[in-house]
Order: C-alpha cells, then sequence, then structure tokens
C-alpha cells in the first residue's frame, strides 16, 4: 500500500508578505504594550527609594595584634551580621526608636544585605516609599545592629563604615530598555499569530497557489459572484425589462 506524504515549503517571500500585510496591526500591539507597561510603571507600582549603608566587621584599633585568623574570624562573622540585622533585638529597637508605623515583618522585608567579593564590609540597603526615611532607617539599623552585635558576641567587632545615602530617583523605575524590549515582545507576538493562522490556512485562493501546491496550470478562471451580487444583478435585469415593456407600450399607443 503506497503511502503518499504532502509537504508544505514555506517561502520567506511569503512570511515577509505575511508581514507587510499585517504591519498596522503588528505596530499598533507594539503600542499597546508599551501603553500597558507605562501605565502599570506609572499609576500601579508604587516608587521605591534605596538607601545603603557599609559596616565594617572586625575592627582593629591596635594593628599590630592583628593575625590572619581575625581575618578568617571576619569572614565567618558576616554571615552571622546578616542575621542579626534582621531580627527582633535590632527592629524592635528601629520601630520603636524611630516611632515607625510599620511592622517587624514589613521591616525585615524592606532590609537586604550583601557582601562584596566576600570581603569584611556588610552592605545594608532599605527600600521604603521616602527617600528620607530610608536613610534614617538604614542608618538607625547599622548603628542599633552594631551595638547589638558587639554585646552578642563581647567583643568591639563591627563599624559602622559608611552613613546611608540619600537618593532622590526610585530604585524601581522602568527605564527605557524595558520599554523597548516589552514594545518588541508585543510586535513579535503578534506577528507570530498572523504566521500561525498563514500556516494553518490551505485553502487554495489564487492561480499561484494552484500552480505551487497542486503542481497543475489553470486553464480558465470563473468569476464568482456573492449572493447579494446575484440579487442586484437580477433586479438590475427586470427593471431593465420593464422598461423595455413599458417602451413597446409607447410604440404602440
Amino acid at each position: 500500500m503506497d503511502h503518499q506524504e504532502s509537504s508544505v515549503t514555506i517561502y520567506l517571500s511569503d512570511l515577509w508578505d505575511v508581514f507587510v500585510r499585517h504591519i498596522v496591526v503588528i505596530i499598533l500591539a507594539a503600542l499597546v504594550c508599551l501603553a500597558g507597561v507605562f501605565i502599570y510603571a506609572t499609576k500601579i507600582v508604587k516608587p521605591l527609594y534605596n538607601s545603603t549603608s557599609t559596616l565594617y566587621v572586625l575592627r582593629q584599633d591596635d594593628t599590630e595584634n592583628y593575625s590572619s585568623s581575625d581575618f578568617n574570624l571576619a569572614l565567618n562573622l558576616v554571615n552571622d551580621c546578616t542575621y542579626m540585622l534582621k531580627s527582633h533585638a535590632v527592629l524592635d529597637d528601629v520601630i520603636e526608636e524611630l516611632d515607625l508605623d510599620i511592622g517587624y515583618s514589613d521591616l525585615s522585608d524592606s532590609i537586604s544585605t550583601k557582601n562584596p567579593d566576600s570581603s569584611r564590609i556588610l552592605e545594608v540597603s532599605v527600600k521604603t516609599e521616602d527617600p528620607e526615611l530610608s536613610k534614617r532607617i538604614v542608618d538607625k539599623v547599622c548603628s542599633i545592629g552594631a551595638e547589638r552585635i558587639s554585646e552578642a558576641m563581647r567583643m568591639d567587632q563591627v563599624s559602622v563604615f559608611e552613613r546611608g545615602t540619600l537618593e532622590q530617583k526610585p530604585c524601581n523605575r522602568v527605564g527605557a530598555t524595558r520599554y523597548i524590549l516589552f514594545g518588541g515582545l508585543g510586535a513579535v507576538l503578534c506577528y507570530l499569530i498572523f504566521v500561525v493562522a498563514f500556516l494553518l490556512d490551505d485553502k487554495i485562493k489564487t492561480e499561484e497557489d494552484v500552480k505551487r501546491y497542486l503542481n497543475l496550470s489553470v486553464l480558465g478562471e470563473i468569476p464568482f459572484t456573492s449572493a447579494s451580487g446575484k440579487r442586484e444583478q437580477s433586479r438590475r435585469i427586470k427593471a431593465i425589462e420593464k422598461a423595455n415593456k413599458r417602451g413597446k407600450r409607447g410604440q404602440n399607443g
């Protein structure tokens, strides 16, 4: 039993024709995505301001007594400091001293830490909707945290190296790169929808389709007339017939 396999060849010219025919819709899709991102960034997302302070772990006043074991100890203490800075012992005092209208969980979520390149530096950042509030909180967290950590370890190991920064620009604003990315993504998705629709459309519509897909020659064409066109043509024929009858009656009279 013979099985016939059919395959469809897609030409670059076909893909280009799909793009050209729907270029207006594709551009509109990109603009809609850009408008959606703009509304989301300006109306839905609340601007957050970041303030960063720096802690220096293992301060040594007497450099002659400094040893490699102290350095290794400092690296191990960084993780401990990260945990202690977000503990109740520190944040509860921060909330009380600054008289914050915020709970422990929300304050803890707004704080992040970073240890750059496994150094003895610990960067503490706070994000809130007010730049000045962010600075006040991060300064208080670092000052109280340094005291609590030193008390817990019973040694003067942590000090504030740099106080919080005061940023005037939101840290979560949408940049031009993201606008371009989402606009291009919307255009590509719209174009892919039209390409899929083109691939699923197996109707033969033109003489070129007959030659390409059926490998046959077209001997002639039959004009297509819709139902509404047929009704209109029928009315015109009847009107002409009535006019001819009236003309004949006038001649006989």
